[in-house]
């Protein structure tokens, strides 16, 4: 799972990069989202291999881990409480409310073409 600092204007600056999950919240306190997180931390290894950066999504901003602006993106959805998992060729794969379920994102990451080329590449 990256964390690390990016600096974007909005979301297609990561394609074909990486995965993107976004954890948004609409909650000041973002009590959903800052459990969500928790528990993506207990899978850094997965999100890893699966080449996933983590981004949060409040106030109409995009975050880092670090609380830092990303961008600004008026593509996603405004009052979406919940997770977006976004391909590397840009398109949302998945969209769903909390509670996150980690299996549920590494089962629809791996069940996608790019994703099984780069499992076979790697066991070559």
């Amino acid at each position: 799972m990256a964390t690390k600092t990016l600096k974007s204007q909005n979301l297609d600056d990561f394609q074909w990069k990486n995965r993107i999950l976004v954890l948004a919240d609409t909650d000041a306190n973002q009590k959903e989202l800052k459990t969500a997180y928790h528990l993506l931390k207990t899978h850094k290894k997965e999100w890893k291999e699966r080449e996933v950066i983590v981004l949060f999504f409040y106030d109409e901003r995009l975050f880092n881990a670090n609380q830092e602006t990303v961008g600004y993106n008026s593509n996603l959805p405004k009052n979406f409480k919940g997770y977006l998992l976004i391909g590397k060729d840009g398109s949302i794969k998945m969209r769903e409310a909390y509670p996150l379920e980690p299996k549920k994102i590494f089962d629809r990451i791996d069940g996608m073409p790019m994703r099984r080329a780069e499992i076979r590449a790697n066991t070559n």
